[in-house]
């Protein structure tokens, strides 16, 4: 027979761990000395092995001790059954992390200019895709948290972190701001090749935006939405009736959106 000691090292875990199962009624020794010592058997290193694999795959300590004590066939398959699912759900998991990480770290590093502030311009933009939250009905913070809270859900939470464009689409013709405060939006993100569930998406035309950067407050939004505005009746634009405010940074600080945003309207042709 094998001390404590001698049993962990051969079974690659550790005294405390021996000592845990022990006094969780999991897995004992075959024999207490009168000093207290424990001494385990070489064929019970199968049963720990066992044991030991399913505490990696996060099983509980109740759990293992259901599925050892199930002595109908048909209760221990149903029992490994379920944690097959388990396994499979982890692996998917898994694998969509991976391919979220493969996509980000492929992706080219485009720094977005997060200066100067205020200074309107008119831009290129390539054809986009974005999923799109519902629409919104007013803007508190609860509204924005919650629609923020179940857009993700649906699109999954991964795609936080794939260095796609992302903000809102908010309907408010002429630029006014005036109206800002209650116009109705949407959140969005940038459509990726990893397949997600059922979203609505829309379609940003390709074309020529004017576009404006700003600090993501309310006020620097209507200040800069101002600006925009002049500059467009200025040069005698004209534009849709969609603002998309897009973030330029991925770490989000405020309503959703990242401490600096970019304010874009498509121009139509004239």
């Amino acid at each position: 027979m094998l001390t404590i000691r001698k049993f962990a090292e051969l079974a690659g875990t550790t005294r405390r761990t021996l000592l845990f199962y022990d006094d969780q009624n999991l897995f004992k020794p075959v024999r207490v000395a009168a000093n207290g010592y424990r001494y385990y058997d070489y064929d019970q290193l199968y049963d720990l092995s066992f044991i030991l694999e399913l505490r990696k795959l996060g099983l509980s300590v109740a759990q293992i001790k259901a599925l050892l004590d199930a002595n109908q066939q048909n209760e221990l398959d149903q029992q490994l059954h379920n944690i097959n699912q388990k396994i499979d759900t982890q692996i998917q998991r898994l694998n969509m992390l991976k391919q979220t990480l493969t996509q980000r770290f492929s992706q080219e590093n485009v720094v977005k200019s997060l200066t100067p502030v205020n200074e309107p311009v008119i831009i290129n933009r390539s054809n986009q895709q974005f999923w799109r939250s519902i629409q919104s009905v007013t803007c508190t913070d609860e509204e924005i948290s919650q629609l923020y809270q179940d857009f993700y859900q649906k699109i999954g939470t991964l795609k936080l972190i794939d260095k796609r464009e992302s903000g809102f689409m908010t309907t408010l013709p002429n630029c006014e701001a005036a109206d800002y405060e209650t116009a109705s939006f949407c959140i969005i993100k940038e459509v990726s090749p990893i397949v997600s569930g059922a979203v609505p998406m829309v379609n940003r035309p390709a074309g020529e935006y004017v576009a404006i950067n700003t600090v993501n407050t309310y006020e620097d939004v209507c200040h800069s939405l101002k600006i925009l505005q002049d500059f467009i009746q200025l040069h005698s634009l004209e534009i849709d009736q969609t603002l998309w405010q897009l973030n330029l940074n991925e770490q989000l600080a405020s309503k959703a959106g990242s401490a600096y945003m970019s304010l874009e309207y498509r121009l139509l042709d004239q």
